[in-house]
């Protein structure tokens, strides 16, 4: 089977563009070419946005166009078409000045979607559809065909690029390596990510995916969607995404505020195989409606002033701080990935009723024989301490038998030693975990008896199981900044009584034992998913959860009281406010050449401002385009002459900007037709609240703290 072109039609519209649309069998096996002629629109292109909604994230687009079937060839490559399976058929739509040179114009995958056929001799009419590719994306998960599994950071614009590399169908069939593939119209950056014409914030910015995954009771994955992943990523950064010109566009709605000639704005080219961008530079993309561009049959709306806008950033999904790899022996040359948050002691852990052991688990059972899970980077503030709060157990993979003992002496004790570690830029803090004393950070390297898990039969044959531990104990106020790192090992014994009031003769079980099966004993951790327990970074005794922040409306100083409320729905990346919290965005500081911890707050929009938090910019860019309302346009414009808009470009109506929204474009009569949204930035002054929600540790009861914030 392979890829052969069926179809082909061209037609000239009524400026004289020529267009040609191919019509591709991914699985061909007949090789035969047909012309068809098209009816007479050419093609329909539609966007499909939200209405009333100036932030709407992805925009899928769809084509239709219409064929007359005249022979029994065509008919039969329609009838293919008609019980494919999705991504079988695709086409690509091309445009050219002259019908020699042609250049993509868009691409997409056709669908078996086809209009009835009337029950009539040739000639008849069939109605094809294809899409885009980005609808279909809310039917799988985000990791499909990508294999986000090990918890990481990933680039943000490296997000999209799998996501249209991997999980739409048409990017090897209309993408050569060397072909732009994505272009970014982004300008939010920090005071260590300089606004810079080659600094692209969507590739100097990273996040980890787990912010994206929620964790089912039995501790199994649950992806988001793919297209909720890329869409709340979209919104998180007031920004759009779409197919236009030919290729993927990522414009922030704010951008077409002063994007006509003279003033330009920056743009990043991506090729599909990398996420680094391959060219950069300044352009304008709005165009003015006038002497080449006809608007007619139209009207103006407006949509409402805005009171305030607000939104929630979850930051705390699904893990309190996440566990970035772990190492075995105390050896740190080998870095090993845990399934979800489990903490291997010995051999490996039990979870649902399976055992899970192997080469990535082994017994550690000494101070230099130790367990060792990397947490992170930890900020020092002020109230900062970690929480340890765990359910411990000793189980088997199959019964223990002791050569040397019997009855009772075969019950073994499990004694735990665990600390945090601490690594700073200018010395080492460990802190040992002790349930029975009172501990302090220090700078020397010791562990104390944490806690025992009591003696219990390990067998089938003499007696069930004991019950598991928990283990809760918080630091106190961190000493320093650093990577901070938890550490564990476990001693196992036996033949533990001498009588039924005293302990005397313990045997310690090693890896070199010969009385007892030491490779059958586990010592963990289950994997754990409850709001209650975990290793979690608090701030007064409270771990943070959410962030709520709202932007008012407020000219003079002084909020309105008419408009609309605008919320944009929760969000899951932005600062901080933890360097553990799994949603945190980390960007890339370029004088140190090196990654930040997700903490930066001084985020500007357009390299202007005094630098804020990622969402409170949110906040306020959006207000911004709405605080005085927004004027709509809801007509037709048509090109009689010249360059024809693309979806990418706004166009100036009398002054103001405006940029497309749910509109259509008639390829034949070059006519757009639709709604176009105001764009113009209002300079009104904004309140702006922020609200920290807690989660209180010691009661599970959910808090407000951090009062109300205003800038």
């Amino acid at each position: 089977m392979a890829r052969l072109k069926r179809l082909e039609s061209s037609f000239q519209s009524d400026n004289g563009t020529f267009y040609r649309i191919e019509v591709y069998d991914n699985n061909a096996s007949a090789p035969t070419l047909y012309t068809p002629d098209l009816g007479p629109d050419g093609f329909t292109l539609t966007y499909q946005t939200n209405d009333n909604d100036r932030f709407t994230g992805l925009i899928p687009s769809e084509v239709k166009f219409d064929i007359n079937v005249t022979i029994g060839g065509e008919q039969g490559v329609v009838d293919d078409i008609r019980t494919s399976a999705y991504g079988d058929w695709d086409i690509g739509i091309y445009i050219s000045d002259d019908d020699v040179t042609y250049n993509r114009y868009w691409f997409g995958i056709l669908l078996n979607d086809i209009s009835p056929e009337a029950d009539a001799s040739f000639p008849t009419r069939i109605t094809l559809t294809a899409v885009c590719g980005l609808a279909p994306l809310k039917d799988i998960p985000f990791n499909r065909n990508i294999g986000y599994d090990t918890p990481s950071s990933y680039q943000t614009i490296n997000y999209f690029r799998q996501s249209f590399v991997n999980q739409i169908s048409t990017a090897d069939n209309y993408f050569g390596a060397n072909d732009l593939f994505i272009a970014t119209y982004v300008d939010w950056t920090t005071d260590t990510m300089t606004r810079q014409v080659q600094r692209d914030p969507l590739n100097a910015s990273r996040f980890n995916f787990m912010a994206f995954v929620d964790i089912a009771d039995d501790g199994s994955r649950n992806y988001k969607t793919a297209f909720e992943l890329l869409d709340s990523i979209c919104k998180s950064w007031g920004m759009r995404c779409f197919m236009s010109n030919g290729r993927w566009n990522l414009v922030q709605v704010n951008h077409y505020a002063d994007w006509k000639t003279p003033s330009t704005q920056y743009y990043r080219y991506y090729k599909k195989g990398s996420s680094n961008s391959y060219a950069s530079g300044s352009t304008s993309a709005v165009f003015t409606e006038g002497f080449n561009i006809k608007r007619y049959g139209g009207k103006f709306d407006y949509l409402p002033i805005l009171r305030s806008v607000e939104t929630n950033y979850n930051h705390l999904q699904p893990f309190d701080m996440p566990f970035f790899y772990y190492n075995i022996d105390g050896d740190t040359s080998t870095q090993y990935q845990t399934t979800l948050n489990e903490i291997p002691i010995w051999n490996g852990y039990q979870w649902n009723n399976s055992n899970y052991t192997g080469a990535a688990y082994s017994i550690n059972n000494a101070p230099t024989d130790k367990l060792i899970i990397s947490l992170g980077n930890v900020n020092a503030l002020t109230g900062s301490s970690i929480l340890l709060n765990r359910d411990f157990s000793t189980r088997f993979t199959s019964g223990l038998t002791f050569s040397d003992v019997s009855g009772s002496q075969q019950k073994v004790r499990t004694d735990l030693f665990a600390r945090f570690k601490l690594v700073g830029d200018s010395a080492t803090y460990y802190f040992p975990l002790s349930t029975a004393l009172a501990m302090d950070w220090t700078t020397n390297d010791q562990f104390t008896l944490t806690d025992s898990i009591p003696p219990q039969y390990l067998n089938i044959d003499e007696g069930p199981l004991g019950t598991n531990i928990n283990i809760n104990i918080q630091t106190t106020e961190l000493p320093v900044n650093g990577d901070l790192f938890f550490e564990i090992y476990a001693e196992c014994y036996y033949q533990l009584y001498a009588n039924a009031l005293a302990i005397l003769g313990e045997i310690e079980i090693t890896e070199a034992t010969t009385t007892t099966q030491e490779d059958n004993i586990l010592v963990f951790s289950a994997p754990e998913t409850s709001s209650e327990q975990g290793i979690k970074y608090l701030l007064d005794n409270e771990v943070l959860s959410a962030k709520f922040f709202r932007a008012f409306n407020a000219p003079g100083g002084t909020t309105i009281d008419n408009g609309v409320k605008f919320e944009i729905p929760e969000l899951f990346i932005g600062t901080g406010p933890t360097s553990g919290a799994v949603g945190r965005l980390e960007t890339y500081n370029y004088t140190t050449t090196s990654w930040e911890n997700g903490m930066n707050a001084t985020w500007k929009a357009y390299g202007s401002g005094t630098g804020v938090e990622f969402t409170q910019l949110l906040v306020e860019e959006v207000l911004k385009g709405q605080a005085e309302g927004a004027k709509v346009f809801n007509g037709s414009l048509k090109t009689v002459s010249g360059f024809i808009p693309r979806y990418l470009n706004g166009i100036e109506i009398d002054g103001s900007p405006y940029i497309p929204y749910q509109c259509s474009f008639n390829a034949n009569e070059d006519t757009w037709s639709g709604e176009w949204y105001g764009i113009e930035l209002s300079t009104n002054t904004q309140n702006v609240e922020v609200n920290i929600t807690s989660f209180d540790v010691f009661d599970g009861q959910e808090a407000t703290g951090g009062g109300d914030i205003f800038f």
